[in-house]
This record gives C-alpha cells, sequence and structure tokens, in this order.
C-alpha cells in the first residue's frame, strides 16, 4: 500500500496515476473535506474529458477551462475511491513517514490544518488573492477570459467569473464578493494553473517505478 500525503490535485492525480499501474494507494488529508477551502484557481489548459468537465462546471475558452476547482478535485476523489483506492480525512501527518509528499506549499490557516513542511521543506510562495463575482458587477481592471502578469480572469461554467491578483486587489465589485479566496502559489501568473498540480501528481507517480 502506497502511502500519500495530501488530497488536493497533486495528491488525486498521483493517486489516479498509482491505480492505473496496479499500485494500491491511501491518501492522509487534514482536512475535513476534499476541495474545501478553495486556495487555488479553477483553471486548466489539459482537457480531463466530458465526464470531469460536467461533473466540475468547466467551460472552455481560449485560455483553456475555467471550472469549480472544489467540484474538479471532488470528482477525482469520487474516481480514487470507486477504483478502490482510499482517503483519510482529517488525517493530519504529524511527523515524517514513508509516504509520497503531495502537500503542497500553502500555509496553514482555518479550515486548512495541514502542515506542508512535515515532509520536506518548501520554498516560499506568492501570495494570490481569488474572488468570485457576478458578470455585471466585474471590477475596474478586470476583463473576463484574459491573463494579465498579475491577474487572472476566467468565466466559469456555472456563469460566475473567478478573479485572482498578486498579493491584493486593486479594486472590487460594487455588490461585492460572492466568495474570497486565498493563497501561496508561484510569482508568475502562470504558474496559477493547475496543469502544474496535475502533472507533478503524474511525475512522483511514475518515480515509484523507477
Amino acid at each position: 500500500m502506497i502511502k500519500i500525503a495530501g488530497g488536493g490535485l497533486t495528491g488525486l492525480s498521483c493517486a489516479l496515476e498509482l491505480i492505473e499501474n496496479g499500485y494500491e494507494v491511501e491518501i492522509f488529508e487534514a482536512r475535513q473535506e476534499i476541495g474545501n477551502p478553495v486556495r487555488s484557481p479553477g483553471w486548466l489548459t489539459i482537457d480531463l474529458g466530458e465526464k470531469i468537465n460536467k461533473a466540475s462546471s468547466a467551460f472552455s475558452s481560449k485560455n483553456g477551462w475555467a471550472l469549480r476547482r472544489e467540484w474538479l478535485e471532488r470528482s477525482l476523489a469520487i474516481q480514487v475511491v470507486d477504483k478502490g483506492g482510499l482517503i483519510h480525512l482529517k488525517n493530519q501527518i504529524k511527523q515524517p513517514i514513508d509516504a509520497i509528499d503531495c502537500l503542497g506549499n500553502k500555509t496553514q490557516i482555518p479550515g486548512w490544518p495541514g502542515s506542508n513542511n512535515i515532509l520536506n521543506k518548501k520554498e516560499k510562495l506568492t501570495k494570490w488573492v481569488g474572488g468570485v463575482v457576478i458578470e455585471d458587477d466585474l471590477p475596474t481592471g478586470f476583463n473576463i477570459d484574459s491573463i494579465e502578469e498579475n491577474k487572472l480572469c476566467l468565466q466559469r461554467g456555472d456563469g460566475l467569473i473567478e478573479c485572482w491578483e498578486r498579493n491584493s486587489f486593486s479594486s472590487n465589485p460594487q455588490k461585492g464578493w460572492l466568495e474570497l479566496m486565498s493563497g501561496e502559489h508561484p510569482h508568475d501568473v502562470m504558474g496559477l494553473c493547475g496543469d502544474h498540480a496535475i502533472n507533478l501528481g503524474k511525475k512522483l507517480a511514475l518515480e515509484v517505478n523507477e
């Protein structure tokens, strides 16, 4: 049984890759629910197929797929369990163990109790803030389906707009944000794309075979 520390996009992708290669896996996740709280954009350029796209309310644009990040992670978690994998929620790794490190680089906050430095030291990243808003209340400086040096703005399949900006928001919607998020990510806006987490998970899984 291969242990995976972390049930985010990296850990789930790692688990699915290992299962496809015949391994038994179990994921240890400190949160009480896969997908929440949301601390990363719902943005991919990888097409995960009609079933996942529909389940995550994905919408295709020139920049890839905009989706509900929490629904994406839950859909992948369901696949892991359906294929025989185990997911242990509210199960925080408190000391180094023989596990694949998919803990990520995010700091601890309420609802996100897991430490990212239990298995390996992590580099410090840049704070990004995110918000969900209705289309007719888009904050000044944001344009739908645009990627700028320090901003990301995408329309999801549920019709809502997801906006991200480095460090803090330079403007806010007049009617207020429907949801606010924040998380640590690479300084480059392209580092916010979920492709990196998926590819890392697959890479870590392939290293088991080496």
